[in-house]
């Protein structure tokens, strides 16, 4: 398993309209790419989480090369404090009840 995830920093007046943008732009897309395992959006106003497990380094690269993230930044110009920051991460514990 591979997760990826990305901190965003929202101005605070825009963080509804950006999380939706984030919805519109990454979830809804991600879901239908091959390797897709979970997409999370954990918030905190004004900032949020996004947490995307995919099922090899190949895949989550595959959809960031589809321009998905790219047009996001875009679209959240001027709605957010910075840019957003990436973080790579490989699965060592998994517990479920």
């Amino acid at each position: 398993m591979y997760t990826a995830t990305m901190m965003y920093h929202f101005k605070p007046e825009h963080f509804e309209e950006a999380c939706s943008l984030w919805e519109e732009e990454v979830a809804i897309l991600a879901k239908d790419q091959p390797g897709f395992v979970r997409m999370q959006f954990l918030v905190s106003p004004p900032n949020a989480l996004s947490i995307g497990t995919w099922r090899s380094n190949s895949h989550a690269r595959r959809f960031m090369e589809n321009g998905a993230f790219k047009r996001l930044v875009g679209k959240l110009e001027g709605l957010i404090t910075d840019r957003p920051q990436q973080a790579v991460w490989d699965l060592k514990y998994y517990l479920e009840r």
